[in-house]
């Protein structure tokens, strides 16, 4: 009983969450194979609702397009611009990197901590060995300090947006605010380098863990009802043509 009585209140709030939330369009893919396979997944029937796409109610997404820099982002979030500039000013600072080069620096990472969300860090994260796919439209985007890392997140772009995976830092660096500086970061890359985009997806509200859903909502991800879609052609082929 006393289990289940507080998970009341948070469910009858993702009900009117689910009510109210904004419903948009938004293109996942242009037609390239890698594209095409995020909109699979994120199109295919949901795991335990079927009836509704796998990542279509309570996706969590930022607007990239309602603001015009990382300055005009962070100064409506007075939590995070604060988190994010005491970061910078302990000597943090954000650029891409190749993983492949710092590897023992990415498993310090997974191992700083026992868990993450509540649950045991999957194998995969403990691979000494691991080799890391980039390219293109993969990219690596993490959080340094005197050139060691720690904070990171792999992005992926595909169609309009940038998803967000392996949002990772260092145990002993968080109360730095190391994680509101990499977010920070990932729209300043997003916004100078892929103007194109229009969000950044970061996985689900929707099932997060508190601490989880709490850092998305601080550093301005909101949950959307999204119809995932793909277009055969780019725009920018469009304004040529």
């Amino acid at each position: 009983m006393t289990t289940t009585l507080p998970r009341r209140p948070r469910l009858l709030a993702d009900v009117r969450t689910a009510v109210t939330m904004p419903r948009i369009d938004v293109v996942a893919s242009y037609g390239t194979p890698a594209e095409d396979a995020i909109v699979r997944y994120l199109t295919r029937p949901h795991p335990r609702y079927r009836i509704v796409g796998n990542k279509a109610v309570g996706a969590a997404l930022l607007s990239l397009h309602e603001f015009g820099d990382v300055d005009e982002y962070l100064a409506s979030l007075r939590s995070a611009r604060r988190r994010a500039r005491r970061a910078s000013r302990l000597g943090y600072t954000v650029a891409p990197f190749d993983p492949n080069d710092r590897g023992s620096q990415l498993l310090a990472i997974h191992t700083s901590l026992p868990e993450r969300q509540g649950q045991p860090m999957h194998p995969s994260y403990l691979d000494d060995a691991a080799v890391y796919e980039i390219g293109p439209r993969i990219e690596y985007i993490g959080v340094l300090h005197d050139d060691v890392l720690v904070a990171y997140s792999e992005l992926r772009l595909a169609g309009e947006i940038v998803v967000m995976n392996r949002v990772m830092g260092h145990g002993e660096h968080l109360a730095d605010g190391i994680m509101f500086l990499l977010m920070a970061g990932i729209v300043d890359h997003a916004k100078a380098v892929h103007p194109e985009t229009r969000y950044v997806f970061y996985d689900m509200f929707f099932g997060a863990g508190d601490g989880l859903r709490e850092f998305k909502t601080r550093v301005g991800f909101r949950p959307h009802f999204v119809h995932w879609k793909r277009e055969s052609t780019h725009p920018s082929e469009i304004a040529d043509a």
